[in-house]
């Protein structure tokens, strides 16, 4: 698939340029180097977070008291933060005919967001409906934000896997920072070009942790009110919103995010700040496989902490890299 042609989607900019990769022969980093992604080609990187049961993050958890496990195989930390580590951030905003009635909300949560971010963290605006545009490419220009949503036109059909897949292969490709992409959404794809398997893969593979913004409770309930009398949604069986549901949940769990529900997108501005809160809070790991095979393969992560009724939350897993030729691939990988 040849990404952006493939699927009929534009871009306002030309898509970002994938830096040069680092060689595998650099030193792998010191601890008085500080956390840097990338440094080392082959390095894991692992977004980490940590809790109390009644939610609140523990903080200063120092590194020899966590312990990663690659296919139950224990490995060595080599990169270690508790916060701080510039990131990433795609906002995916849902721009099809359904959620027309509160765009006015979603411009303005998206630009206080923005407005929120550390200094040293970029963001990037993708809209998506029949098509998949990016709006404004890496960088802090919050100025432009006004005017970039102000001429957008909510209407036409969901690509949400279409959008997702476009981000984690065109978007995130050669970012090597911390990655975080916040989709808002009703939550209801039903006219995308690729599968939600081929989505939920190339978001993995993009080590991008998915927060997802989801109507999809509030819309069901919603049903025999306003949005059915404009003609959205109608004629759906629930057991439709009950299969998104689980679809949003396998991609945020998959990935290390979260889905949150909002009843109204009016509540977006809390939402964001959740998920702000959620990424100041992380501690960030790194680690280079002792499996040296490159052969494409997925391998089960697991994040164990020393800590008194903590709470771990991270993502289950990678696709290693793949070196071995077309032929000799698994499946799928």
């Amino acid at each position: 698939m040849a990404g952006l042609a493939a699927l009929g989607t534009s871009w306002s900019q030309q898509p970002p340029q994938k830096p040069p990769e680092t060689k595998p022969e650099q030193q792998k980093p010191q601890p008085d180097q500080g956390f840097k992604i990338g440094v080392e080609v082959n390095m894991v990187s692992v977004p980490v977070t940590v809790r109390q049961r009644d939610g609140a993050f523990i903080k200063s958890i120092p590194q020899n008291s966590f312990h990663i496990y690659e296919d139950g195989e224990e490995q060595e930390i080599l990169a270690f933060a508790q916060e701080g580590v510039p990131a990433r951030i795609a906002i995916v905003l849902d721009v099809s005919g359904s959620v027309n009635p509160e765009w006015g909300s979603i411009k303005f949560a998206t630009k206080k967001f923005a407005e929120n971010l550390k200094t040293d963290d970029r963001f990037a605006i993708i809209t998506f409906n029949t098509q998949i545009r990016l709006k404004m490419d890496w960088g802090r220009s919050v100025d432009r934000i006004d005017d970039v949503l102000g001429s957008i036109f909510c209407k036409d059909e969901t690509n949400l896997w279409d959008a997702i897949w476009v981000t984690c292969t065109d978007v995130f490709k050669g970012i090597r920072d911390k990655k975080a992409m916040i989709i808002m959404t009703d939550g209801l794809d039903n006219n995308s070009s690729v599968s939600y398997d081929e989505a939920l893969k190339a978001a993995v593979q993009s080590e991008a942790a998915v927060y997802i913004v989801s109507k999809t409770q509030a819309v069901r309930e919603s049903l025999h009110y306003q949005l059915k009398q404009a003609g959205y949604y109608d004629n759906i069986p629930q057991e439709v919103f009950l299969n998104a549901e689980m679809a949003l949940r396998k991609l945020a769990y998959e990935t290390g995010g979260r889905v949150l529900y909002p009843n109204n997108f009016g509540q977006l501005s809390n939402i964001y700040a959740q998920v702000d809160e959620e990424l100041r809070n992380q501690y960030s790991i790194g680690y280079i496989s002792s499996n040296k095979i490159k052969d494409g393969s997925y391998r089960k992560i697991e994040v164990r902490v020393e800590s008194s009724g903590a709470f771990v939350s991270a993502r289950p897993g990678y696709y290693a890299p793949n070196d071995m030729p077309p032929g000799m691939r698994r499946p799928g990988s």
